[in-house]
């Protein structure tokens, strides 16, 4: 990603949608951008924090990378794409916690 602040509408339009997209989910969630503190800077472009509980004490956690792509389309499509995302990361959880795989 050559700057990711040209896409600071886009991350806002996106987290917005999410709230919509993802609020029905059991996960959290958070778009982590590297102008903050907590981000995580393995990372070259923002990303998706997702943080599931499967009791008080014990997450599982997995990052998106957010690339140029998904802001060049258009935001609701890449909302529905990270839907599917997490939907496949909570069914992993399920799989590998509750006797799946």
């Amino acid at each position: 990603m050559k700057d990711w602040k040209i896409y600071s509408t886009k991350i806002d339009e996106l987290r917005k949608i999410l709230e919509e997209t993802l609020g029905s989910l059991d996960v959290e969630y958070e778009v982590k951008t590297p102008d903050e503190p907590d981000f995580d800077h393995n990372f070259k472009v923002p990303y998706l924090l997702l943080r599931y509980y499967t009791d008080q004490e014990h997450a599982h956690e997995r990052k998106i990378e957010l690339f140029d792509y998904y802001f060049d389309t258009p935001i609701q499509e890449t909302a529905n794409l990270i839907k599917d995302m997490v939907e496949e990361f909570l069914m992993e959880i399920d799989q590998s916690e509750y006797g799946g795989g």
